[in-house]
């Protein structure tokens, strides 16, 4: 894969707006220098944007999926003709065509600065490796869930969300902002270290794998009945082990993890997924092993 454009994409939700002035920011200074690889900007859902939303009909990153065509073929669905539009533009054939797509979010859930890929791509693990090796960021590794999938990295041959938090939708928060400026404005100078060999990958890497999602507890006509736990709130990446706290109910009753696996858990209370019935996701520990495949892989188509 000859990397010569990499897509930066923030506002792919509308009323996370940290990424989108990290973006305007970045479009105006860095362009100016090292063409061997240039960056290609673009806000991923401008109306939501516009509107202060999410999204206007649908989640624009749930949308990068053929299948889901069918679904809206009778009505006029913003996000996937907006996500058709991205990749006609920008996807691997197109007249722009990038090779590398970077999603920018930020989440209200304490997830610090992380990186979020799907499924297992070969390319992706090694861009993964290189920011793990450099910034020591966790990575949430998503797959094997067929209730969320479309995502926009996805449209793309290598591609990873940079996921920063907490912070409130709609608020602007200029520590946030830095963070996205930092990661952004390295990656092209690591790329380049990688394929002059001026740096090597590192040994393994450590990644945080998907198990599944659970709901807050419910009332019988489905109203949340029970708050994330104060001795869970804010503990994203902590270790979980049975009889741990997860919620509190209007009761007072303890809610506790009952399994018999170690997990992790992540997006602890992220609040736009009350409407997917998540109110957090678990995870499992597993050190991959890095390869210098890797690296071959990742330059060739």
């Amino acid at each position: 894969m000859t990397i010569k454009k990499i897509l930066i994409v923030a506002g792919t939700h509308g009323n996370e707006i940290n990424p989108i002035w990290a973006l305007n920011q970045l479009n105006k200074e860095q362009n100016n220098f090292d063409k061997d690889i240039e960056y290609n900007y673009i806000i991923g859902n401008p109306l939501a944007y516009e509107k202060g939303t999410r999204y206007v009909d649908a989640d624009l990153n749930r949308s990068f999926n053929s299948n889901k065509q069918n679904i809206y073929k009778n009505k006029n669905n913003y996000e996937i003709n907006r996500a058709n539009f991205l990749v006609e533009r920008y996807g691997i054939n197109a007249p722009e065509s990038c090779q590398i797509a970077i999603d920018m979010h930020t989440t209200t859930a304490n997830m610090g600065t992380s990186i979020v890929m799907y499924g297992r791509r070969i390319k992706d693990f090694c861009l993964a490796a290189l920011l793990q090796n450099k910034f020591g960021l966790p990575i949430y590794l998503h797959e094997k869930d067929k209730r969320q999938t479309g995502f926009l990295v996805e449209a793309w041959p290598c591609g990873l969300v940079i996921e920063i938090g907490p912070v409130a939708q709609n608020f602007y928060d200029s520590n946030i902002v830095n963070r996205f400026l930092i990661i952004i404005s390295s990656l092209r100078e690591e790329i380049n270290k990688l394929k002059k060999n001026l740096i090597a990958l590192p040994n393994k890497l450590i990644v945080h794998v998907h198990q599944g999602s659970i709901d807050y507890p419910r009332t019988t006509n489905g109203d949340i009945n029970g708050l994330i736990h104060p001795e869970r709130m804010n503990k994203d990446w902590e270790l979980t082990k049975k009889g741990d706290p997860l919620f509190l109910d209007i009761e007072g009753n303890t809610h506790r993890y009952l399994g018999q696996d170690i997990i992790w858990p992540v997006f602890i209370g992220e609040v736009a997924y009350k409407e997917k019935n998540i109110a957090m996701s678990f995870t499992k520990k597993e050190v991959i092993c890095s390869s210098n495949d890797w690296i071959d892989k990742f330059f060739k188509a």
